[in-house]
């Protein structure tokens, strides 16, 4: 959404890993409710100043600029009305982020609360059109979704290794615990469940990049799969392990601590559903919509 100045001036740093960039729109008070974010954005001349926090931003102490969906009309027709969106540079005066410890998981990932107090951003920092915050911001997580359920897949791969070489090498009852019929339905339950997750992102990509745009449907419903499918197979994985999963800082430990965050982020599990739900009924634009009727009705 942003034009040609602005996409050269912030694009090729990130490209090129020179910068680094945050997207702030989860609020203290606003996560799955994006309408319902309280920053704001008061125009003043040729500037906006904006005030508000943000949380739970990813990057968000090491970014050098930010990405902020603001209220630019406070008394807007309807709550999803009136955001708008801004590059907000680090070393702007009122910027502050702090760091966020103590996490379940994905403990090497920069998570921050950002706060911003009478931040003055000239207007060509506004991004696309004012008042079509809202809209971009579903477009971004449209996108983002099918990256995080990559993320899901390349985690639930990983667990799934680990189980599978655990158990073709550890012994129990003098024999192999790979030699069980029990380990081996839990293997194929999760290599098959595994195959599965990984087609179903690959179908939300392809899509992706067959059409120029995701589709909301079918990428929420590659979200909402994989992270299911992820917290599966780690959950099987450290069953497998057993009492050494559960010790200290073993690999599948770690696992099942950062699963559980893919079914909170980009979208929580229960929103993943909702749009799948209003895409089959036709409410959100998505080809989940286009079931065929079957012919005895």
């Amino acid at each position: 959404f942003g034009n040609e100045e602005q996409k050269k001036k912030y694009l090729p740093p990130l490209a090129k890993g020179e910068k680094i960039c945050a997207a702030c729109y989860t609020e203290p008070q606003a996560g799955s409710d994006v309408a319902g974010i309280k920053t704001r954005a008061d125009k003043d001349g040729d500037e906006y100043v904006i005030n508000g926090t943000k949380m739970f931003i990813t990057n968000g102490t090491i970014a050098d600029y930010y990405i902020v969906l603001a209220r630019t009309d406070p008394n807007p027709p309807k709550r999803h009305h009136g955001m708008s969106v801004f590059i907000v540079e680090k070393d702007m005066p009122g910027v502050q982020a702090n760091k966020l410890k103590n996490k379940l998981g994905i403990r090497a990932s920069d998570t921050a609360e950002v706060v911003f107090k009478n931040v003055r951003v000239p207007k060509e920092n506004l991004i696309g059109q004012e008042g079509q915050g809202f809209y971009q911001t579903m477009m971004f997580f449209n996108v983002t979704r099918i990256p995080v359920a990559f993320q899901a897949v390349g985690l639930a791969q990983g667990a799934f290794e680990l189980a599978y070489h655990y158990a073709r090498n550890r012994e129990v009852f003098e024999r192999k615990l790979a030699d069980f019929q029990v380990t081996q339905e839990k293997l194929a339950k999760m290599r098959t469940e595994l195959e599965a997750a990984r087609l179903l992102a690959y179908q939300a990509a392809f899509f992706q990049d067959k059409m120029g745009m995701p589709d909301p449907g079918l990428t929420a419903m590659a979200k909402y799969y994989t992270a299911r499918v992820a917290q599966f197979i780690v959950h099987e994985a450290l069953q497998i392990h057993g009492g050494y999963g559960f010790m200290g800082e073993q690999a599948i430990s770690r696992f099942y601590r950062d699963a559980r965050i893919l079914e909170i982020y980009e979208g929580t599990r229960e929103i993943e559903l909702e749009v799948i739900g209003r895409s089959l009924l036709g409410k959100i634009p998505s080809r989940l919509g286009t079931v065929r009727k079957h012919p005895l009705m």
